[in-house]
Order: structure tokens, then C-alpha cells, then sequence
């Protein structure tokens, strides 16, 4: 399935993937940190703005969790791109 997303979207799920398969469940800033090492300029706002697109898109396999008025944990989940939820 071809996902519509843009440039900057395409590389924030990449930063959430790589992470997953580093056995890390990065944070906004994490994933922040994880651009800016690639050479991209996010802000946090951007960031957290493109993860939620993400979360929204059916295909993505992007989960947001949030527990209480912290900060949202991002997490790949493959299972969740075949069974075509997110």
C-alpha cells in the first residue's frame, strides 16, 4: 500500500522505525534528536505535529501513548500495519 505522505513524514517514520529496531521506544524529542542526527531541522512542534499524521494514517503502524498529562510515547508496531488499524 502506498502511503500518502510528504518528504519530512516519510522521515520521521523512518526515525520511529529505526528506533524500534534498536529496541527503543523513543519520545517526541527522541525522535527530534534522532532527524537532527541525520542532518534534517525539526522543531519539537513539527515533529510532534507529523507523529500525530502518522498515528492518524491507517498503514503507518504509529502508535501514540500517552499516560496522563506527560509526554507521548511513539511506537512502531507492525502487527497493526497488517491487520490495517493504527
Amino acid at each position: 500500500m502506498k502511503l500518502d505522505l510528504t518528504d519530512r513524514q516519510n522521515q520521521v517514520l523512518q526515525c520511529v522505525i529505526d528506533a524500534k529496531q534498536q529496541k527503543k521506544r523513543p519520545y517526541t524529542k527522541g525522535v527530534v534528536s534522532r532527524m537532527q542526527e541525520k542532518g534534517f531541522q525539526i522543531t519539537e512542534r513539527q515533529c510532534a505535529y507529523d507523529l500525530s499524521v502518522l498515528a492518524r494514517t491507517k498503514g503507518t503502524g504509529i502508535i501514540g501513548m500517552r499516560w496522563g498529562g506527560g509526554r507521548t510515547l511513539w511506537i512502531y508496531d507492525e502487527g497493526c500495519i497488517q491487520e490495517g488499524a493504527a
